[in-house]
């Protein structure tokens, strides 16, 4: 089977008329093969290992050849932070002797895409091609509504298996505050017909946050957006404020009417209920959701400070890179009832027991940087697909970090769509300091 599944890469290869086309097959394969192989079960997970074997082609045919015939490979600033922060996590996989397969799927499960932002700097991309797969993400991000409607009328799908090709509500609603973002740039720019981009932000606002109910989409559109256009709102610019206000309070009262909840209302939250014992499971026969999902997050950061308090040295390092990973064989039997499952449940803390508060901090640092970078480059330009793009990164950065509190921001479609959006700073080669 291995040996087929190489084959039918190859073929792929051959049957490409230009080598950066892998990059489309790649970004097809990240947002549909987990999908398919999972969900529809109409080929074997192992095949999910198709993403890891796009890379290393796209790295034997760009990155390698580069390092062995010139010596020399781009990096842009943004490499030495990546750089030391892997080196940082190796570090700690050494002192508590982590084992070598184990680090490896830690630098997989954090840093894959990381990586393969630096074999697209060092592709020679033209900027016309990255506009073409940037508007390819586009598509592929405005079809899961789309899809998300066919879950609901033709499957009967409901909650959270209304999730397009990305299976999971709270990874599809955090790259769809993104998408709204990209959409409201597109009406300011008048590429495309607004009555489209109107549609699909409606859409975005209304079938995964209201069918799939996700509410921290409510939680966490305002503050993204408010970050974005925060030029918009001092400005007081009421006819741009309007294009995010209506279908924002309209999608609200859809989601109100449809559960009969308040969504904002979070003093009817007994935070006296909450457990906290060792062990102890949260809220899980109480009618409201919220509480629930509040109270698997309060218990998640007391098991992170009963991990950390039990060695000192595990605020710098963790337990190591790769010491606290899932696999899919841990995914499939997972339950969450102990202090090591609510470790395991939520990024930030995964993150803490496998690189300490010390990793979070530099991951975190690297993630101001590339904000810094990235908004300062917005300058430097004169196309405004790059400008708006630049300015994007920032949100997405903070997007990324509140995410880790929330869902899963290092599964393949946020970490890849973060460092694709990243990868377009290679554009900007004249500004080298941070």
């Amino acid at each position: 089977m291995l040996l087929l599944f190489i084959l039918s890469l190859s073929l792929v290869g051959l049957l490409l008329k230009k080598k950066e086309d892998i990059f489309f097959i790649l970004m097809t394969v990240v947002f549909s093969v987990t999908w398919i192989a999972d969900e529809l079960m109409l080929i074997p997970h192992f095949f999910t290992w198709s993403i890891e074997l796009l890379i290393l082609l796209l790295f034997l045919i760009f990155l390698l050849p580069k390092f062995i015939f010139f010596r020399k490979i781009e990096t842009t600033p943004i490499f030495k932070y990546l750089f030391f922060i892997i080196i940082y996590g190796i570090i700690g996989s050494l002192i508590y002797v982590v084992s070598f397969n184990s680090t490896l799927l830690g630098l997989r499960s954090f840093f894959k895409y990381a990586f393969l932002f630096l074999i697209f700097i060092n592709a020679g991309i033209s900027q016309k091609k990255y506009k073409k797969l940037f508007f390819y993400w586009l598509v592929i991000i405005g079809m899961q509504p789309i899809i998300g409607l066919f879950q609901v009328l033709f499957l009967g799908k409901m909650d959270d298996s209304v999730h397009g090709t990305i299976t999971d509500t709270g990874i599809l609603s955090i790259l769809l505050i993104i998408f709204i973002i990209c959409l409201i740039d597109l009406i300011n720019r008048k590429t495309i017909k607004n009555h489209i981009l109107y549609i699909f932000i409606f859409l975005s606002f209304t079938v995964i946050p209201i069918l799939g109910e996700v509410k921290a989409f409510f939680y966490f559109l305002p503050i993204i957006l408010s970050i974005r256009y925060i030029n918009v709102i001092l400005s007081f610019q009421l006819r741009k404020i309007t294009i995010f206000l209506i279908p924002f309070i309209i999608s609200i009262l859809l989601f109100q009417n449809f559960y009969g909840i308040n969504v904002f209302g979070l003093g009817q939250i007994n935070t006296s209920d909450f457990l906290f014992s060792q062990g102890a499971t949260s809220l899980t026969g109480d009618s409201n959701t919220l509480a629930i999902s509040l109270s698997e997050r309060f218990l998640a950061l007391l098991a992170t400070y009963n991990f950390l308090s039990n060695d000192l040295l595990r605020i710098f390092f963790g337990e190591g890179l790769g010491s606290h990973i899932f696999t899919y064989e841990t995914r499939e039997n997972f339950i969450i009832n102990t202090e090591a499952s609510y470790i395991l449940k939520f990024s930030i803390s995964k993150f803490i027991a496998n690189m300490g508060i010390g990793g979070l901090a530099l991951f975190y640092m690297m993630l101001a940087n590339i904000s810094y970078y990235a908004y300062k480059s917005s300058f430097m330009v004169k196309d405004q697909f790059f400008i708006d793009l630049y300015r994007t990164i920032p949100a997405f950065s903070i997007l990324f970090c509140l995410s880790m509190l929330y869902t899963e921001p290092f599964e393949d479609h946020i970490q890849f769509s973060y460092w694709f959006f990243v990868s377009s700073i290679a554009y900007i080669p004249s500004l080298k300091k941070l």
